[in-house]
């Protein structure tokens, strides 16, 4: 079998979970929890079904990366230059990557907001507590929504380099066969 395509699977793969992953988390984890009686019951489920989730997460974020290096490796070793491609999905990677991150630890801060103690609802929370909850909840509400354009961009242009496809764009990689 092509070890490209095997690379190229696993990057794939990786980041199909990755979108996946996000806009079920979005969409379907934390809608649901919205729905809850206070802050604290809202927290308490969020940070059960996500803390079950972040292996997962991380494992496909890592299966990417594996892949994409080996890819790019493959693709080095047989081409003069993949262009521009490289740089923005390298760049649109890292954003990625920078969202979910951060995501992660504002849904810790959320979690400390509001776990920690002897807290069982939203009315035993101090003011500082409350502060933390609201500015923590506050940046979750956009930057959930910011790992699932990332990563769909990077298919698109995953899509648009591979072999066989006329990619005309800037994300289209050009590999130009070295002979020998």
């Amino acid at each position: 079998m092509n070890r490209e395509i095997v690379w190229r699977g696993e990057r794939d793969l990786g980041l199909a979970v990755w979108l996946g992953g996000a806009l079920m988390g979005a969409v379907g984890l934390n809608g649901t929890a919205a729905r809850a009686a206070d802050r604290v019951a809202v927290a308490r489920i969020t940070s059960t079904g996500w803390s079950r989730w972040t292996p997962v997460g991380a494992g496909a974020i890592a299966l990417h990366l594996i892949g994409v290096a080996g890819t790019v490796k493959t693709r080095r070793r047989h081409c003069r230059s993949v262009r521009p491609a490289t740089a923005v999905k390298s760049l649109t990677t890292v954003a990625a990557m920078a969202a979910s991150t951060y995501s992660y630890v504002v849904g810790k801060q959320i979690q400390h907001a509001t776990l920690d103690g002897d807290v069982t609802t939203e009315a035993d929370l101090d003011a500082e507590r409350h502060r933390r909850l609201v500015r923590a909840e506050r940046s979750l509400g956009w930057v959930q929504w910011a790992v699932p354009p990332l990563t769909a961009a990077l298919i698109v242009g995953y899509a648009r380099a591979e072999p066989g496809r006329d990619g005309d764009g800037v994300l289209a990689a050009r590999c130009v066969r070295v002979r020998g």
